[in-house]
């Protein structure tokens, strides 16, 4: 009987201290966060994006800490990487709609136009309302320019801007 007491002891200590060590993990990755979050405004991107991969090291069950770690490698020209994060940010919640618009701009600076049509359409699926926001017609236009800087021999790039540019002029012809 002693020996079952102080094995249920034991065990009762084991959950209270694994209960222990997740907060004190999610409070440290929270706080990793928010530095993150702070550099990524700053501009230092890197930095950021060490501190995101901190943030889920301590959490890897949070759909957040990947997502910031991939605007960060977007700021930072990295969109592979960045499409790894998202994918796993999006394996953990698929409708996350920031997920969603960042993974339909990474393949797009990726040229994988089709690609980038699906995650935009799942985004608008998942909030018509953030996605209409971050897909202004000014921004995606001003995207699509910084791309086609970078490939300017692309012609599907030439299409798209000539395609937008028609879209934005019916807008202002409108009454």
């Amino acid at each position: 009987m002693k020996k079952v007491y102080v094995t249920v002891l034991l065990m009762v200590s084991i959950a209270l201290a694994s209960g222990a060590i997740a907060r004190n993990n999610n409070a440290a990755a929270s706080q990793c966060n928010g530095a993150g979050l702070y550099c990524l405004e700053s501009g230092n991107y890197q930095k950021a994006s060490e501190y995101f991969i901190d943030a889920i090291q301590l959490n890897p069950a949070n759909k957040f800490y990947y997502n910031n770690c991939a605007v960060a490698w977007m700021n930072m020209g990295r969109y592979e990487d960045a499409m790894d994060m998202l994918q796993i940010a999006l394996a953990i919640d698929p409708h996350y709609v920031k997920a969603l618009t960042n993974m339909a701009i990474v393949c797009f600076h990726l040229l994988k136009f089709s690609r980038a049509y699906y995650y935009y359409s799942q985004a608008r699926t998942a909030d018509s309302i953030y996605t209409k926001e971050r897909f202004q017609m000014a921004k995606v236009i001003a995207g699509v320019k910084r791309v086609y800087a970078r490939h300017p021999d692309n012609n599907d790039l030439q299409q798209i801007l000539n395609q937008l540019e028609i879209l934005q002029q019916r807008k202002k012809d409108l009454p």
